[in-house]
């Protein structure tokens, strides 16, 4: 599959659960394979953002079996840079 980073902005949205509370980092990528081309939101956690370009994922890295039998999608995709964006003219 492959991911394009679209921006470098990252979205912070901050939570709070009784005594926990967190901020939820993400960044705007777009997602393609032979059946879609979709934006997604990439989870950064703690790291820093994506820089501009192209990569590739393989899902079958990012696929794991849950507790109750059911497949999981990673939180965070393992992504391959495959090139940088193409010059804007």
């Amino acid at each position: 599959m492959k991911i394009t980073i679209t921006s470098l902005n990252v979205d912070e949205k901050k939570w709070i659960k009784g005594e926990r509370s967190g901020v939820i980092r993400t960044q705007d990528a777009q997602a393609e394979c032979a059946r879609f081309r979709q934006r997604i939101r990439l989870d950064l956690g703690k790291d820093e953002p994506f820089p501009l370009g192209e990569y590739s994922c393989d899902i079958e890295d990012a696929i794991s079996v849950g507790d109750f039998g059911d497949l999981k999608l990673a939180r965070r995709l393992p992504l391959v840079s495959i090139g940088a964006p193409a010059p804007k003219r």
